[in-house]
């Protein structure tokens, strides 16, 4: 979410974009609110979130923090299930990702009005990028169409889809 918004926000006058989480290697899913987290969230105005249920301290946050604004980069998309529960990943598909910028640009332009075009202007830059990158995975993947994968994290699912393959096992 953080270079999704990056690319949406870069040069808008007076928006100041904090990654609220640390390179890691683990998973949002387990992520825990820090003290800073909850001093940096009294103070702002947006939290852009994956949404679709992977952060699962967004509920604790809207309950303390009632003037935050919380924009769902998940709004629409189509969650796939694993077992009973909804898979959140879904940046993991470009496809997403794109629709995920597309969220994000619009949430953050009714939010702050004032910035609507450069926010659409920075987002279509972005999606460009991204429909570049998309189209060069399928090129390269296209030969592997049908063929197992795999996985060793339970992100996976949407990539698969994506890229017309299946998902042999999970490590």
């Amino acid at each position: 979410m953080y270079v999704a918004t990056l690319n949406v926000v870069d040069g808008v006058e007076g928006v100041n974009l904090v990654n609220m989480t640390k390179p890691q290697t683990g998973c949002l899913h387990d992520y825990q609110l820090t003290t800073q987290d909850m001093k940096l969230l009294e103070t702002a105005d947006v939290l852009v979130a994956n949404g679709g249920g992977m952060e699962a301290f967004i509920e604790e946050i809207v309950k303390q923090e009632p003037n935050l604004k919380v924009v769902d980069a998940s709004k629409d998309i189509e969650m796939i299930k694993d077992e009973d529960e909804e898979n959140p990943h879904v940046w993991v598909s470009v496809t997403n990702e794109i629709q995920q910028v597309k969220n994000i640009v619009a949430q953050l332009s009714e939010i702050d009005p004032k910035h609507k075009e450069q926010y659409e202007k920075n987002g279509n830059e972005y999606i460009k990028k991204l429909e570049a990158l998309r189209d060069e995975m399928h090129k390269d993947l296209a030969p592997f169409a049908g063929k197992e994968i795999v996985t060793f994290h339970e992100a996976f699912p949407y990539f698969a889809k994506e890229f017309n393959l299946k998902i042999a096992a999970v490590i």
